[in-house]
C-alpha cells in the first residue's frame, strides 16, 4: 500500500523535473542571449544619486527562427553577493531574425557594498526568465543561466 503514493511522488517529481528541462531549452531550440555590463564611473553617474553606486547589465538577443519575435523577461539575477537587480515590470526584449546590430535591452543594478572600488563581472552567472512569444500568439516558458561576457564597450565593436 505504501508503494502506490510513492510512485505517485516519482512520477510527479519526475514530470517537474521533465518540465523544467523543457523550458530551460526552449530559448536555445530558438535563439540565444549574451550578456555585457557596464559599472558607474563615479557615484550617481546611471542614477543622479551621488551616494548610490550602480551599473547596467546589457542583454543581447540572436534568433534563428524567424518565428520568434520578442521574449518578456520576468526574473533577472546575477549570481553575485554585492549586486542586487529589482525588475519592477516586466521587460520585453526583442528578437530579430538575422537582423544587425543585434537588438539589446539594459537592465540597471545596485552595488550593496558601498566600499567597492571597482568590479569584474566576466564569468559571472545571470539568470533570465520569463517568455517567448511567437508570431501567432504562441508563448513558451523559458528559464537560462548565462555567463557574463566582458564589458559592454569590448562587446559592442563585435
Amino acid at each position: 500500500m505504501i508503494f502506490i503514493p510513492l510512485i505517485g511522488l516519482l512520477l510527479i517529481g519526475i514530470y517537474y523535473f521533465w518540465n523544467a528541462k523543457q523550458t530551460k531549452q526552449q530559448l536555445a531550440n530558438h535563439g540565444g542571449l549574451s550578456v555585457s555590463y557596464l559599472f558607474q564611473e563615479h557615484p550617481g553617474q546611471y542614477s543622479g544619486d551621488r551616494s548610490v553606486k550602480s551599473g547596467v547589465i546589457v542583454i543581447h538577443t540572436s534568433s534563428h527562427n524567424q518565428k520568434l519575435k520578442h521574449a518578456t523577461l520576468k526574473r533577472v539575477s546575477v549570481k553575485h553577493p554585492d549586486l542586487h537587480i529589482q525588475l519592477d515590470q516586466s521587460l520585453a526584449l526583442p528578437f530579430h531574425y538575422e537582423l544587425l546590430p543585434k537588438p539589446e535591452v539594459s537592465i540597471r543594478y545596485k552595488v550593496i557594498n558601498k566600499e567597492l572600488l571597482s568590479l569584474d563581472l566576466t564569468g559571472v552567472m545571470t539568470t533570465i526568465a520569463g517568455k517567448l512569444h511567437f508570431e501567432g500568439g504562441k508563448t513558451r516558458p523559458f528559464q537560462v543561466m548565462v555567463p557574463i561576457s566582458g564589458l559592454y564597450q569590448q562587446q559592442s565593436v563585435h
